[in-house]
């Protein structure tokens, strides 16, 4: 059987060649005898039992999509980095193999780890050890795959499903899958070959190769969940989360009575074709329902509600949050006698009920998504020094500040006379933990720039700023004046940046003008949807855009770059010298969406040629909106 015809896979082959520049006869040197020796080790098999690629065939083409994800993104990388320009240049096709390969196998370890083939000689059948050869060269005839529990006495593997064991088993296959000369050309680059075998073997997840290859098959997974067939093996038995959860979920909305809606202390809220579940309350109700009505075997426990979240997010079945790319909203509730900042999941009606007619009725309230614990904070201003602590013991509260400790510890609210009013929270993270917002989470002004440029030189050293006990103003005034008017050189880390920002735009790695996107353009410039494009950046090459991991914590993160951004002085700046601007997002029917956080880069045509058209979906608070887009 042709694997390639069969599959329809000679897309995505020719796909690499393409992303590789090289000619078929050098690709086939290479990449094409890698391929095929990868296609007959893992013939039909799936990447998973149920989760995604689970049909047959799905490893290999899970593996020719990541790998072509991977030589999109390395498009955008300096590989290795750190070197001269020349050596760059002499290391580029290694490197460029390295990429595939890293992802090509980074499933490959499933059939010894994950799954079990039965396979059927002349002579009886047994079950396949990968290490010994593939199916072919063991004389099989035909096969047979089961998940049933597996005992694995290789590589020090311990008994029973381990679904990580594959990760660390790609180093010991990829001599049997590249072929000699390949595996002699890669050697000649020692960096380069120990960051593939510590990727392979599943001890690294930071280095350069590890970054592009997790991006790669995150990709993959998700437009898999989001766009792949259901087809399984027969010999699955495992029900794939996604749907016992979702099923669970529908029949609890058909019962009534544990997801109760629209209401003071309701579990969710029906608003713009959508229902605001309270996003603990949920996964804590779905679970228990799961265990009292068919098990909790598999089901994540309360501390992974995470999990659940993420599920949900994967096979798209709830609208994710565009400023942050999570799944979690940070709303405000409003109806009559009830008044809340809640983290909530937003679910479309038409994921949750079969007909329109069964769409249960609206929201008597609004349902308002928030953008920041700054907008908390100005929605929901501190109430003085009198107000209890939120850590204080329930007893010891007033009635309405104890519905608000029963919000916040699992949805469920008490009732309250008149509107009830939080203090600032802070910011949750993608599955809603607080995070404390950190003063110089973004820098505000160019006058806190100061403090992060070099002071003069004195006696031939650097000397350590001081900020006086009492500043003099007009002094303060003039040296403000001097840092505006004095043109800074853009570092190489904004340089880096902004390069990164170009060939992602250009290649399309870097979505723009959609939802979720961190990047949009407008009549002012473009806008850089911040703080999250650039934790985005630190995460994958660090603060100074040099491959150097970051050290700063993760409420930190980013900020590194964000100022060597400002420093080059590309950026508008806001009302009282801020560096950061807000748009509203503008749906159909001029209703307003969320609001998005921007530092917005003046003259776009300097960095990118063409400049895009315009979002017409985004206004600039506090500016007169053009009448096509709300007439």
């Amino acid at each position: 059987m042709d694997l390639t015809q069969h599959l329809g896979a000679q897309v995505q082959i020719d796909a690499l060649r393409v992303k590789t520049g090289l000619t078929p006869a050098n690709f086939e040197r290479d990449y094409g005898q890698t391929l095929g020796r990868f296609m007959v080790f893992v013939q039909l098999l799936p990447a998973s039992e149920s989760h995604h690629h689970a049909q047959p065939g799905g490893l290999l083409l899970h593996a020719l999509e990541a790998a072509n994800i991977a030589l999109h993104l390395r498009r955008a990388q300096v590989l290795p980095s750190g070197v001269a320009p020349e050596d760059i240049q002499r290391r580029e096709h290694r490197w460029t193999f390295g990429v595939f390969l890293a992802a090509l196998l980074h499933d490959v370890g499933k059939p010894l780890a994950d799954m079990r083939v039965i396979l059927a000689k002349r002579r009886g059948e047994g079950t396949w050890s990968p290490l010994a050869g593939d199916m072919a060269a063991c004389g099989t005839l035909h096969y047979r795959v089961t998940f049933d529990g597996l005992t694995h006495a290789v590589a020090g593997l311990p008994a029973g499903r381990d679904y990580t064991a594959h990760q660390r088993l790609g180093v010991f296959l990829m001599q049997r899958l590249v072929p000699q000369p390949t595996l002699a050309w890669l050697a000649e680059d020692v960096e380069l070959l120990a960051q593939l075998s510590a990727f392979l073997a599943g001890e690294d997840k930071t280095g350069a190769l590890a970054r592009i290859v997790i991006e790669a098959d995150r990709e993959s997974v998700r437009r898999n969940l989001l766009e792949g067939p259901r087809t399984r093996f027969a010999s699955a038995r495992a029900v794939p989360l996604i749907e016992r959860l979702m099923e669970a979920l529908r029949r609890m909305l058909a019962e009534g009575g544990r997801l109760p809606l629209n209401r003071p202390g309701a579990a969710g809220f029906v608003a713009d074709g959508c229902v605001w579940f309270v996003s603990k309350r949920l996964a804590d109700e779905v679970r228990a329902y799961l265990a009292a009505h068919e098990s909790a075997a598999g089901i994540p426990g309360p501390e992974k509600n995470d999990r659940l979240f993420d599920v949900w997010q994967e096979y798209g079945a709830l609208i994710p949050n565009p400023d942050s790319g999570g799944d979690i909203w940070r709303v405000r509730v409003r109806m009559e006698g009830f008044d809340q900042v809640l983290t909530l999941l937003r679910f479309p009606l038409d994921r949750l009920y079969a007909e329109a007619a069964r769409y249960p009725a609206g929201f008597a309230g609004q349902v308002t998504p928030l953008m920041s614990a700054a907008e908390v904070e100005e929605e929901f201003p501190p109430q003085g020094k009198d107000q209890a602590p939120m850590d204080a013991p329930v007893a010891d509260l007033t009635p309405a500040v104890a519905a608000v400790s029963s919000a916040e510890g699992d949805g469920s609210l008490s009732a309250a006379e008149g509107v009830t009013r939080l203090p600032p929270m802070s910011t949750p993270d993608r599955h809603g933990v607080p995070v404390t917002p950190q003063e110089e989470e973004f820098l505000e002004t160019e006058r806190d720039l100061q403090h992060f440029l070099p002071s003069p030189p004195v006696g031939g050293r650097i000397a350590p700023m001081r900020l006086p006990d009492k500043p003099d103003r007009p002094a303060r005034a003039k040296a403000e004046k001097t840092v505006r008017n004095t043109p800074q050189p853009p570092s190489e880390a904004a340089l880096r940046f902004m390069a990164w920002l170009q060939q992602g735009l250009a290649g399309g790695a870097i979505a723009y003008n959609e939802t979720g996107a961190m990047v949009h353009f407008a009549a002012e410039g473009m806008l850089l949807v911040s703080p999250r494009i650039f934790r985005h950046f630190a995460e994958r090459f660090g603060e100074k855009g040099d491959g150097t991991p970051s050290t700063l914590a993760a409420d930190k993160l980013g900020t590194g770059i964000q100022r060597e951004v400002i420093k080059a002085g590309w950026h508008e700046l806001g009302p009282r010298k801020t560096n950061v601007h807000r748009y509203q997002v503008v749906r159909r029917g001029g209703q307003a969406g969320s609001s998005l956080s921007v530092m917005i880069i003046r003259a776009p045509q300097r960095f990118i040629e063409p400049v895009p058209p315009a979002n017409p979906h985004l206004v600039k608070v506090n500016a007169q909106p053009p009448q096509d887009i709300l007439s």
